[in-house]
């Protein structure tokens, strides 16, 4: 059993994960029926099979998925870790074929990401988002391997992105032209690309969002702006580019900062903000600034992993296995757990100031205290 099987697992284990919520349904469904027969309400009973059998056709209806295989191109950015690198590892497990898009790291000419993603048949190629000379290079390498192998672009996943946590005052202009650059920018030159291709082959656009885009949270008003953004513009893209047969598609994974290298270099972003911060907004901000940088420069959360991890989470594949596969696929797909459930929720539908107080509570950060200036 490979790494992705131990994972995502297979048989009745990922059938049972898949449909749980359908059999949870129906299960409570079935026993009301057999309460109601028993009781001699059979008119009821009726009733409420005929709800049940109509529910689980509407559902079995809707959740169709298309099948995958090799003929079947998938396109990935950002695979170097994280999120990226275990979808292309998944869809390549599943048998599609699979063009992995990874960033030229010149300290890691050779990093174990590449190596892995090769011994399991992933095809890999260096890009740039940020560079429109490089992203040319990535659309003709998809261009030469739909003609070549006679393949079909199932879909683009554009996954590439970049975070650094740090209070808006803080975060440079660099830092905040980068994060735009990558995450906004880099997302629609990608896109704009390889469109043409995705008319021409009525692919999938999946695009990886957050949780942010709905309700951005304090120390990332940067990425929550540039996920914000990334929301409105697959909004009016999906009309768009609905009539030519694209489909347009939000992915949330929820949350895995522990299992990624999203914030390997926040030490180095919180060096360069001190070196750009006035001696007033040093003296401002204090000890403040620097028990924040500590807390987010803990090694769990920074320490560079040369060897990517997996990400663990079944939901996550099983989520995913919809956006991609769906044949009438949603417009957002989130993985999320019950507490980030929950938290959406309540920061919706209640007044500012208590939104704000459950901000504070669902997100941990050292406190700040005005006397230790």
């Amino acid at each position: 059993m490979n790494s992705m099987e131990k994972v995502y697992g297979s048989g009745w284990a990922a059938w049972l994960r898949k449909h749980s919520i359908a059999l949870q349904i129906g299960t409570t469904i079935s026993c009301n029926v057999a309460y109601l027969m028993d009781a001699g309400h059979t008119r009821k009973a009726a009733t409420l099979s005929m709800i049940l059998l109509g529910g689980v056709s509407l559902y079995c209806f809707f959740s169709r998925r298309r099948k995958i295989n090799a003929r079947d191109l998938i396109v990935i950015t950002g695979c170097n870790s994280g999120l990226g690198y275990s979808l292309a590892m998944h869809c390549r497990a599943k048998g599609a074929t699979v063009l992995a898009g990874l960033r030229q790291i010149p300290t890691v000419p050779n990093s174990s990401a590449i190596e892995d993603l090769k011994k399991q048949g992933v095809i890999v190629h260096h890009v740039e988002i940020t560079d429109e000379q490089s992203v040319r290079d990535f659309r003709e390498k998809v261009k030469e391997l739909l003609e070549e192998r006679q393949l079909v672009l199932r879909a683009l996943i554009n996954n590439a992105g970049v975070m650094v946590f740090g209070e808006f005052e803080w975060q440079t202009q660099k830092l905040a032209e980068y994060q735009v650059g990558v995450n906004l920018l880099g997302t629609m030159r990608v896109t704009r690309e390889l469109m043409p291709i995705l008319r021409e082959n009525r692919s999938r656009l999946i695009v990886i969002s957050s949780h942010c885009a709905d309700q951005s949270l304090p120390g990332i008003s940067i990425y929550g702006a540039t996920k914000a953004a990334l929301h409105a513009w697959t909004t009016s893209l999906r009309v768009e580019v609905g009539k030519y047969g694209i489909e347009v598609v939000s992915f949330i994974p929820g949350g895995f900062v522990l299992e990624s290298n999203i914030m390997k270099r926040q030490r180095l972003h919180f060096d360069e903000m001190r070196r750009h911060m006035s001696e007033e907004v040093q003296q401002y901000y204090g000890n403040y600034f620097t028990r924040y940088t500590e807390y987010f420069s803990m090694p769990s959360l920074t320490e560079n992993r040369d060897n990517p991890k997996i990400v663990s989470d079944p939901r996550i594949y099983e989520i995913f296995d919809n956006a991609l596969l769906n044949v009438y696929p949603s417009t957002i797909y989130r993985c999320e757990s019950w507490r980030y459930f929950f938290y959406r929720i309540l920061f919706k539908s209640t007044p500012t100031f208590i939104r704000d107080r459950l901000v504070q509570r669902f997100v941990i950060i050292p406190p700040w205290k005005a006397d230790e200036k």
